[in-house]
């Protein structure tokens, strides 16, 4: 017997064409030396698969589970097939490339290697985790809906003043936070505020954590041809009815979900509590949500006057791949009609005072006029040492200058 072996998301499918006999093995687990998963086997007949071995929990580790199930084949079934040998082919298939993983490969530097490419203009990158985090409220979930809408589109005219790829890019919605309904009103408001060309977009409502789901979200990426998968949101993705996220379990099994699908993602995330005045907020649970992402954005809401105007900043707290962009201002409105408009604006340094850098601040001072240590001290209500530390980084990097009398300008170009 020489079985066909094809890898698929979350495990492997073993065919015997010589018995029309398929095997199919998924949510793969190793464990204290053991490898556990879930099995099923079927027989083709004309066209039509006959389910011999419902999916049951295997040890594919264990020869007592092996002999075991051989056995109950045999008995149950009048087929010439020696179930033994079928048991333990599969086994040893499943342990040696369970622990095997991918083959390693050269690598040798290449200056002509193209750079990490960007789906949204800094704010997304291609192919790895980003994470959009904040409090709840700040329309976390408008704004990552509305990102969703504009490559979809492609909206190239879009309110982030982003630049984005001019052909269509397939995004999928996996809501673990409402459903159906609540998703097409979200978006309905959407198209009405910003009179949005009609599209659709594609959505699921999820239940269970991603690494329990992913062979059926597999399918419906591929039936969808998706090439941007926004997780809406972080903690029910992740399984947080395991035990605490702030455990590395969670985390671990959610970035292998995200490695096997091989996908762009955009994941909206939650913030942790914090006593320190809202200054250097984190994402909710284990570090290892931060660590494996590779660009992060935290979403700020400012003091807002009225209920229908609200004032956001995305600030870039971490990228891995190129330089950190400048924070981005957005004007949400709610319109009398109903609709939701997004709206680029300059961020107001008076309501986010608390999220911005010593060097931001120290540069938007300097656009009123040259000013020295001393009186950017005063103006901005920080320690000396920070003020001159910053100033010594600005212009080592050429951003001021020394305009004389002990005085710092900004570098215009």
């Amino acid at each position: 017997m020489n079985p066909k072996v094809t890898e698929q998301i979350n495990g492997y499918s073993i065919e015997w064409p010589e018995h029309n006999l398929i095997a199919r093995i998924g949510r793969l687990k190793t464990k204290d030396g053991q490898v556990r998963g879930e099995l099923e086997i079927k027989q083709k007949r004309d066209d039509k698969e006959r389910l011999l071995l419902v999916p049951t929990s295997f040890n594919f580790s264990s020869e007592p589970t092996r002999v075991k199930f051989a056995k109950q084949l045999t008995g149950k079934l009048s087929l010439k097939i020696d179930w033994r040998e079928v048991f333990d082919s599969v086994s040893e298939i499943i342990q040696r490339m369970t622990r095997e993983g991918d083959s390693y490969i050269e690598v040798y530097p290449d200056e002509n290697t193209s750079p990490p490419k960007q789906l949204i203009g800094g704010l997304i990158y291609e192919g790895v985790q980003n994470i959009i985090f904040g409090e709840k409220g700040v329309n976390k979930s408008t704004i990552a809906y509305t990102l969703g809408l504009a490559v979809t589109l492609p909206w190239v005219d879009n309110p982030f003043s982003l630049i984005i790829p001019s052909e269509s890019i397939k995004t999928l919605i996996l809501d673990w936070e409402t459903d159906e309904n609540i998703f097409r009103y979200y978006v309905s408001r959407l198209q009405k505020g910003m009179n949005i060309p009609i599209c659709s977009i594609f959505y699921r409502r999820c239940a269970l954590p991603l690494i329990d789901d992913i062979e059926a979200i597999q399918r419906h990426i591929e039936s969808t041809r998706t090439k941007l998968l926004i997780i809406d949101s972080l903690g029910a993705a992740a399984g947080g009815e395991r035990g605490e996220l702030k455990g590395s379990e969670s985390a671990l099994l959610f970035n292998s979900a995200l490695r096997k699908l091989k996908l762009t993602s955009l994941i909206i995330g939650q913030t942790a509590k914090s006593d320190n005045n809202n200054k250097n907020k984190t994402i909710f649970g284990s570090t290892y949500f931060t660590y494996y992402a590779r660009n992060i954005w935290e979403l700020s809401s400012g003091t807002n006057e009225y209920d229908d105007i609200q004032h956001l900043a995305l600030f870039h707290r971490e990228c891995n791949l190129g330089k950190r962009m400048q924070p981005i201002g957005l004007q949400v409105t709610y319109m009398d009609n109903g609709g939701i408009k997004i709206e680029r604006e300059s961020i107001s340094l008076a309501e986010f005072a608390h999220k911005v850098s010593i060097a931001m601040k120290i540069k938007e001072e300097l656009k009123h006029g040259a000013k020295t240590s001393k009186e950017l001290q005063d103006a901005l209500d920080a320690t000396r040492g920070s003020i001159d530390t910053t100033i010594q980084r600005l212009k080592k990097t050429n951003q001021i200058i020394d305009t004389g009398n002990k005085k710092w300008g900004l570098v215009v170009i």
